[in-house]
């Protein structure tokens, strides 16, 4: 709509103010002429609807004088003095001979005698209809009892049906029978009381013609229309009818239908020599009328073009334009208000020549004050910008080292006090366990050389249990060994994590590093409430030692998989029991050796995901989605000035919504660049060394 309304603008005036014109003449006039023709051409088929209906009275008008005329031949046969003779003697030779020349002259397709007892006497019919057997029961009883009066019967098989006249024969003292005379509705009889030649009458017994003026009524398939329908448009073998049902109900039940068929094609021929007639006026009337419009619109915008024509000059400078338009109309009107408004134009560009040429030396020098100004304006801005961004960097760098600083010392202090009594522990059990081995074999002795103890002794035997005690002292030793190891590598870990007396940079093993994330977070990774424990699968790939700085490494990994362990509590939140079920929580965690120089780390969750809109600000410092109070901003701008500032890697995300999130990170394996190299070998560790550590 508005590509069209921007054409239009940029049209000629003269075609501006002739398509509107045009095309509302065109629609109004092609509305009332397609109104005129549709109106005229259902009048004209209104009419022959109505004419159908009128000659269909014609027809049934004339079908009952068929009939009335069959009652009177029927009359004459049983007043026939041979006949009523023949029946009175029941001689069925002399009747034959009196029915034959009978039916002959009178013009019937079947006489029938019945005397009063329904046994038929004597029967003549046509060739055509000897082998044909008519439904005639309730005629033949109605004309044994003498009645008067004529009907339809129907063949068996409806291919054929009579019309019937019957009345009674009699004496001079009694009835003796009836005489039933017929004829076969067959085309010779349509044809007869069809009203014109141009019309079509069929006979259908059952919906099924029987005979038909039309031949293709008979051999081709169609629907006639219901007796109480109105005149209704049907169609035979490609050509159409008005066509209309009449019903003509037998005494027995049958029921015959007249269906009148009146052609459409010379109807359908006027309603095209209409339309044509209605075009051709349409037409003619169109290009007068634009014919004139154009011709007015042309004398009017003549006179706006050279109006416009001479605007256009004044537009561009040229003052001595006027315009010389005669007449008293409202374009001479505007012409000279035109000139008028031309010379107040004329003087006021004079006084705004003076004017220009007195500002324009004011704007030479307000123009060098203001270059001035915006320079220093803009080397200010500069300036603040980057003294706004050092002193982001430097508030983000002192808030992670008071951090890590008091998370170092906090762990440091809790590995101290848990590493000496665990040292105690560990270096004494050895001993406890000699001790007790030889008390142990101290009793057997005394088992061996002394068997028959007092009763009290093996009372308390009995009482402790003792070959059990024996068994079972073992596995608590063990157990203790174990405990007390698992106790000195959560110690290691700590260390490993903080990395306090660390913090140059150095060759270590990653995925030393990685461990002990997991193993400070391992109570965040169990079962929370209702939720099952998130399960961490690790594609380790064979990465030699990397230099880096291990403490703020370690720090990265802390940050990117508390990360994904919020994602996924806040993925669960989202979802019913059997949907987690049916997809576990999970954190991946792949290493591997791109080539020589590089190592990429890949921890990936089966979370939600993040949206696509966030991403870039991902690694903006003080961004978090997380809610007040949980999350600062940081964690994640900080990890990325450690991998990329402090390191020369990369750190990115990619991440699919409904899949989950993958955090890289490369780092280089060597930092020559940045700091020089101490060898650490982490496995060279013992207890003892973590307690001197620490």
């Amino acid at each position: 709509m508005l590509l069209l309304l921007s054409k239009y603008s940029q049209l000629p005036l003269k075609t501006k103010i002739l398509l509107p014109l045009f095309f509302t003449f065109l629609g109004i006039w092609s509305v009332g002429t397609v109104s005129f023709g549709y109106f005229f051409t259902q009048r004209l088929e209104t009419k022959l609807k109505a004419e159908t209906e009128n000659v269909s009275s014609l027809v049934m008008h004339a079908f009952h004088h068929e009939k009335q005329l069959l009652f009177l031949k029927a009359r004459w046969v049983a007043n026939s003095k041979e006949i009523s003779q023949s029946v009175a003697k029941d001689n069925k030779a002399a009747l034959l001979r009196s029915l034959l020349p009978l039916k002959e002259s009178l013009q019937l397709d079947l006489i029938k005698v019945i005397d009063k007892n329904g046994v038929v006497l004597g029967k003549v019919r046509q060739e055509e209809l000897a082998d044909v057997q008519f439904n005639d029961l309730a005629v033949s009883e109605a004309a044994s009892i003498g009645m008067d009066l004529f009907d339809i019967i129907a063949a068996k098989n409806n291919k054929s049906s009579l019309i019937v006249g019957l009345t009674s024969v009699k004496s001079t003292q009694e009835i003796l029978g009836g005489v039933i005379v017929g004829k076969e509705i067959n085309e010779e009889v349509l044809t007869q009381i069809r009203a014109s030649a141009k019309t079509h009458l069929v006979a259908l017994q059952n919906n099924q013609a029987t005979t038909s003026t039309l031949k293709t009524a008979k051999t081709r398939e169609w629907q006639p229309p219901d007796v109480a329908a109105p005149p209704t448009k049907v169609t035979i073998a490609r050509e159409r009818f008005i066509a209309k049902s009449v019903k003509i109900m037998g005494l027995n039940g049958t029921t015959a239908k007249i269906v009148l068929l009146n052609p459409v094609a010379p109807l359908e021929e006027t309603q095209k020599q209409l339309w044509l007639a209605i075009m051709v006026f349409s037409l003619s009337g169109a290009a007068i009328f634009s014919l004139i419009v154009t011709k007015v619109i042309d004398l009017v915008t003549r006179r706006i073009i050279d109006l416009t024509a001479a605007t256009r000059k004044l537009a561009i400078g040229d003052m001595s334009t006027r315009i010389n338009l005669a007449g008293n109309d409202e374009i001479s009107t505007l012409a000279q208000s035109f000139n008028n408004m031309a010379e107040q134009i004329y003087f006021l560009w004079l006084d705004q020549e003076k004017a220009y040429n007195q500002l324009n030396e004011y704007n030479q020098t307000l123009e060098q004050k203001v270059e001035e100004r915006t320079q220093e304006l803009q080397d200010n801005n500069i300036y603040l910008q980057k003294t706004l961004q050092e002193l982001q960097r430097t508030q983000t760098q002192m808030i992670q080292s008071e951090k890590m600083s008091s998370l170092g010392q906090m762990v440091a202090g809790i590995a101290h006090e848990i590493n000496n009594p665990v040292t105690f522990i560990h270096g004494n059990l050895e001993h406890a366990r000699g001790y007790t081995h030889d008390l142990l074999n101290l009793i057997e002795l005394y088992q061996k050389y002394y068997p028959e103890a007092s009763e009290e002794i093996e009372d308390e035997i009995e009482a402790i249990d003792l070959d059990y005690l024996k068994s079972d002292c073992e596995k608590i030793f063990n157990s203790m060994q174990n405990g007390s190891e698992r106790i000195s590598q959560i110690v290691l870990s700590l260390r490993n994590f903080s990395r306090l007396d660390e913090s140059e940079c150095k060759q270590v093993d990653i995925h030393e590093g990685i461990d002990s994330t997991l193993l400070i977070l391992h109570s965040r990774l169990q079962i929370q409430s209702k939720y099952p424990a998130i399960k961490i699968v690790k594609k380790y790939g064979s990465l030699p030692l990397v230099e880096c700085y291990p403490g703020q490494l370690n720090q990265v990994f802390m940050n990117i998989i508390i990360n994904a362990i919020d994602a996924l509590h806040e993925y669960n939140q989202q979802r019913t029991i059997e949907q987690i079920k049916l997809k576990p929580n999970c954190i991946h965690i792949t290493t591997e050796l791109i080539d020589e120089n590089w190592a990429i780390i890949k921890i990936t969750d089966n979370g939600y995901g993040i949206y696509e809109y966030i991403l870039p600000k991902l690694f903006d410092p003080f961004f978090t989605t997380k809610e007040v109070g949980k999350g600062t901003g940081l964690g994640l701008s900080v990890s990325y000035q450690i991998v990329v500032e402090n390191h020369g890697g990369k750190l990115s995300c990619q991440s699919t919504l409904g899949k989950g999130t993958e955090f890289i990170i490369e780092i280089p394996i060597t930092q020559r660049k940045f700091c020089p190299i101490k060898v650490i070998n982490e496995n060279n560790f013992t207890n003892d060394t973590v307690l001197q550590k620490l």
